[in-house]
């Protein structure tokens, strides 16, 4: 199963589309720390230094942004559709208050089983998206993320990978370079030590 937000809250109108591609985003590790168990209340969210602003500027540069992500506690019974609601309005307070007036949308699934087709690294997230907000094809642009999933499923619906540091990505980055498997996603992976030095890159 999925649930989708929208900033409407923060939209600009609906006629108003970021001409640049979309840049897709893993929550946890990325935007805020990871801190080891689920992240559910709002006073556990710790932005990451400079996150909010990446995504501040990320929507100045005119991209279009998508937060993707596993929410897997929620089938564990650890914490409910509300609770993630919550945080994600707080999220959205701090985006607002770093000058981002809005989103293309935010994904998240509620398991993180390998046969739930919208759990990453599968792709459904991806694909609803692309189905209901026309003007964001992921084939066009990029995600970021920490995890192996994340790199597996940006290489699945044809985005660029990137890699951040922050999260478990020093330890994803250890792994692709080990291990053979890994080597085309290694190949086609850029990495950064953090979503802003990503974004940073992005405006030169």
């Amino acid at each position: 199963m999925i649930e989708i937000e929208w900033s409407d809250e923060f939209d600009r109108g609906p006629d108003w589309i970021a001409p640049k591609c979309v840049v897709g985003l893993d929550r946890d590790g990325v935007i805020n720390e990871d801190i080891g168990t689920y992240c559910y209340r709002s006073k556990d969210f710790k932005p990451i230094d400079g996150s909010i602003k990446a995504i501040a500027k990320l929507r100045k540069l005119g991209h279009k942004v998508v937060i993707i992500t596993n929410q897997g506690g929620i089938e564990k019974g650890i914490f409910t559709q509300d609770d993630v609601e919550n945080l994600h309005k707080h999220m959205f307070e701090l985006f607002g208050e770093e000058g981002c007036q809005s989103i293309d949308g935010l994904y998240y699934s509620e398991s993180s089983r390998k046969q739930d087709m919208y759990a990453k690294p599968n792709v459904g997230m991806f694909k609803r998206c692309e189905k209901e907000v026309p003007h964001v094809k992921f084939s066009q642009g990029y995600y970021v993320g920490d995890k192996i999933s994340d790199l597996k499923a940006a290489m699945k619906i044809g985005a660029k990978p990137i890699l951040v540091r922050t999260g478990y990505g020093k330890e994803t980055e250890e792994l692709i370079n080990k291990r053979f498997t890994y080597r085309s996603i290694k190949k086609r992976t850029k990495v950064f030590d953090t979503l802003l030095d990503f974004v940073n890159y992005l405006e030169r």
